[in-house]
């Protein structure tokens, strides 16, 4: 600890004793160097750092002292229970599709149309993965998923799922079976197994994104524990994620506010849309100055958007242009295809996915999408209705053209480098554009700001994918017309405040 250099803030956890402390790291403020301090303040401690990946883990390893163990919850759980399936051949895979369960379902599809065979098999291989995220011990109808697509409607029963899930699940757990176990279900295993480590005291990194079978697993445990992450880039419910830095009591809490990353200038726009939810705690820009103004081609910079759509959008434009960009990790990774799919159901063409070739029509498509606010699928419709039958070209251009895929913003070009916030996370770029499709703060019906009082968790988790986009940027942040119109709005709000005589 004392070879470490750590701020006051990041200094006051390594000195705490409680059983059970949490620390609000915001982004950027170093809870790697605070963790390490804590593991050093502790050294005849057991410790085990429970990290979010495999890429966090190795990481971690090089960092921390000797007497901390780095894993990832799914390694603990594979080294007593998982291991059983990796050694039959083929059992333990990455993934289950709806052809691995067909022998499973034939009695419930005799009574589902052919072409929507597949979307039931989805159907129940969800509802198997919404138990295996969760801290419950069994299936039970809250696990059950379904959706409003026609077919669903007219076909799909929720008992009916449910049994299935059952026997799906009881089909992964047996070695002698051809249903691959998850990871997932090796976890789920090992959680209900209720199994002790042998640890004095338990780090618990980016527990804002643990899901609730993880959390079980830790809390379980006799040991101290050390809860670290940032409540305001939990963005991850769609996955199953809990965010346990709001949910999880603790002795003490600590907050890491001083970010390293950026200046004020792109800590007060983070601090506003905090101020959305309310918060007291706000971000210090402790790094190099930083602005925000629009960007040039020239400078090179991250194009982060909400949803996959505009990123096809922003690429188009970069054939027309002729500007070089990349993406952050595969480009298989943002669903394409579904576009390209989007466009065959508006030609009565070949559609591969499941869930899209359940509708009849492109039209019932867009009804849909518009009917329960699908925003991804919304997206999908306007490109279709915007580029038409230039699609499948465009897409094997885009493909052809992406330079090879990037993981940060340490590039030596100033390419276009194209991700969404979701991907973004956990990574920082010298210069961050935002794209226009994230969340608007203002209704548009009467220009004032959205009502809070209603907020719910999926508008929670828009604020916070907002938040995490804005302190990507290290240098130069280049807004989009929602937030620049909710600080003009901020702006307009406190000139009235001051202009308005005193009651004295």
């Amino acid at each position: 600890m004392d070879g470490l250099q750590m701020t006051e803030e990041q200094r006051a956890p390594c000195e705490s004793n409680s059983d059970v402390i949490k620390i609000e790291a915001g982004a950027g403020t170093g809870k790697t160097t605070t963790l390490r301090g804590i593991a050093e303040a502790k050294r005849d401690k057991r410790q085990l750092y429970v990290a979010f990946n495999k890429s966090i883990q190795v990481e971690a390893s090089r960092k921390f002292p000797s007497n901390v163990t780095c894993k990832t919850a799914h390694s603990l759980a594979y080294g007593a229970i998982g291991r059983d399936y990796g050694n039959v051949h083929g059992k333990l895979q990455g993934d289950i599709k709806p052809f691995h369960v067909t022998r499973q379902l034939t009695s419930s599809l005799s009574g589902v149309p052919s072409s929507a065979h597949n979307l039931y098999g989805g159907r129940v291989i969800e509802t198997v993965k919404n138990y295996l995220v969760s801290a419950d011990s069994t299936l039970s109808p809250k696990h059950v998923s379904i959706g409003d697509a026609p077919v669903e409607r007219s076909h799909f029963d929720p008992q009916r799922i449910l049994q299935d899930a059952m026997q799906v699940w009881t089909a992964m757990q047996d070695l002698r079976s051809e249903v691959p176990m998850l990871h997932d279900g090796y976890l789920k295993l090992y959680q209900v197994a209720g199994r002790r480590l042998p640890y004095d005291l338990i780090l618990f990194d980016e527990a804002q994104d643990t899901n609730p079978v993880t959390q079980a697993i830790v809390n379980q445990q006799q040991a101290k524990k050390v809860y670290v992450g940032d409540r305001h880039q939990a963005i991850y419910g769609f996955r199953g994620a809990s965010n346990a830095m709001e949910l999880i009591p603790s002795d003490e809490t600590f907050y890491l506010t001083g970010s390293f990353r950026f200046g004020n200038e792109v800590a007060e726009v983070a601090n506003r849309i905090l101020d959305l939810k309310g918060d007291v705690v706000h971000l210090r820009g402790l790094g190099a100055e930083s602005k925000i103004r629009p960007l040039t081609a020239s400078e090179g910079y991250a194009y982060l958007s909400r949803g996959n759509a505009a990123l096809f959008d922003r690429a188009v434009k970069a054939l027309t242009k002729n500007e070089p960009f990349s993406f952050v990790g595969d480009i298989r990774g943002y669903r394409f295809d579904q576009i390209l799919d989007v466009y065959q159901l508006s030609i009565k063409g070949q559609v591969k996915d499941p869930f899209i070739r359940s509708f009849s029509s492109f039209d019932e498509l867009v009804e849909y999408a518009e009917m329960i606010n699908d925003r991804e699928v919304k997206s999908r419709c306007k490109i279709v209705t915007a580029y038409g039958r230039d699609i499948p070209g465009l897409l094997e251009r885009i493909e052809r053209a992406a330079l090879a895929p990037v993981e940060d913003g340490n590039v030596a070009d100033n390419r276009l480098i194209l991700t969404t916030g979701h991907k973004s996370k956990g990574l920082e770029f010298p210069n961050v554009q935002l794209a226009g499709d994230f969340m608007e703060f203002l209704d548009s019906d009467t220009g004032q700001l959205i009502d809070m009082s209603k907020a719910d968790t999926n508008l929670i988790e828009e604020i916070n994918v907002n938040y995490v986009g804005v302190t990507r940027a290290q240098r130069v942040l280049h807004l989009n017309e929602q937030l620049e119109a909710y600080l003009e709005h901020l702006e307009e709000l406190a000139a009235n405040r001051s202009s308005r005589p005193s009651m004295a």
